[in-house]
């Protein structure tokens, strides 16, 4: 498989991927072309080629002449390959003109920053995207969302070739994983763990909590960054939470599976999310969750079975998403007789790509 995957240097997804790919005996060869911030270099059947800049932001033909020229430097073994394409616009369509100069079948991903940014700025390469999603074999979302918007975008012309496979998590969160949980916290204590910006909506989040929790002992736990970073983005917390939000900066994993089994809900609602893995991670700890309606996880689970959905635009639904859960779960999520997290393992992923994909 000759996978064209821009986005492989900043995710850990696309490795496990096909490491676990590898594992059932479907071998990749994976072109990556990035922005010139280093040398070309390659490791086990991946290229990674340094040769984009600036106006490949400001003028999409010619990034996709910088990508196509960047092939060059690429080889595999001869042979009947299938061409996977991880995102539409900065990989798919690259793909599509490659898959098509050599005869190949053609599978594209899209992922957030598709629906969210390029539909949005690439219109006048709707014709373009169209050809590449007709050429292609299947159509891959990530989040049940992204499948309405591009159905909302495109209409419903591919619909035969559409289908929903979510992203693994991390197997120590499975070796791991409970069945059921009882907190014997009187207090509520929310956790958020990710990187803070602007997407992530932290602080509204925060004052979501805090506006339908009045105990003196409720906390707000951030696991991923620091104070300092918090206030960069979205300035000062109020003198009256000051004490009650904590930050616990980067922690790693043996000591987020601890956070998760000491708190009572994990709130998390950014304005846009491709799937969001910290929620699975969540639920496999039985911590009852609180995402954003219309992205991410949402559309895998019916709302109120895991925890509530709320829009990321409003305080209010945030509250009351916040307020539903804990009502909802006060003793955590389950009992279970088998997590439902062990859906989302790597391995049946794998095989899901490969009994119905790949096939």
């Amino acid at each position: 498989m000759i996978n064209f995957c821009s986005y492989y240097q900043g995710s850990k997804v696309y490795e496990n991927l096909f490491s676990s790919l590898k594992n059932i005996g479907i071998n990749s060869y994976t072109y990556v072309s990035v922005k010139r911030d280093g040398v070309s270099r390659s490791g086990e059947n991946i290229t990674i080629i340094n040769n984009q800049n600036f106006l490949c932001r400001y003028f999409y033909l010619f990034k996709l002449f910088s990508i196509n020229n960047g092939l060059k430097s690429f080889s595999v073994p001869e042979g009947k390959h299938l061409v996977h394409g991880h995102t539409l616009y900065s990989d798919g369509i690259p793909a599509y003109l490659y898959a098509t100069k050599k005869n190949l079948d053609l599978v594209i991903t899209l992922r957030t920053t598709d629906v969210n940014l390029g539909f949005k700025y690439y219109l006048h390469y709707k014709w373009l995207a169209r050809k590449a999603l007709a050429y292609a074999n299947k159509i891959v979302f990530v989040s049940p969302a992204h499948k309405v918007k591009f159905q909302y975008y495109f209409g419903h012309y591919y619909d035969e070739k559409l289908i929903i496979i979510p992203n693994g998590i991390d197997k120590f969160y499975l070796d791991n994983k409970l069945t059921s949980v009882l907190h014997k916290n009187k207090k509520h204590v929310a956790l958020y763990v990710g990187t803070i910006n602007k997407n992530k909506n932290l602080k509204a989040s925060i004052t979501a909590f805090f506006n339908i929790n009045t105990n003196s002992e409720d906390e707000f736990r951030v696991v991923g960054g620091t104070y300092k970073e918090y206030v960069d983005i979205y300035g000062e917390l109020p003198d009256n939470l000051v004490h009650k939000v904590i930050f616990l900066g980067t922690l790693p994993k043996e000591k987020v599976l601890e956070q998760m089994r000491a708190s009572t809900v994990f709130i998390m609602v950014s304005h846009s999310e491709t799937f969001g893995l910290v929620y699975v991670e969540a639920i496999s700890q039985c911590l009852p969750i609180v995402y954003t309606q219309g992205q991410g996880v949402d559309g895998y689970f019916k709302d109120g079975e895991f925890g509530y959905r709320a829009n990321s635009h409003d305080i209010d639904s945030i509250s009351q998403a916040i307020l539903k859960t804990i009502s909802d779960f006060p003793y955590g999520l389950g009992p279970f007789i088998e997590n439902p997290a062990n859906n989302f393992s790597w391995e049946s992923i794998a095989n899901i790509y490969k009994e119905q994909v790949y096939k």
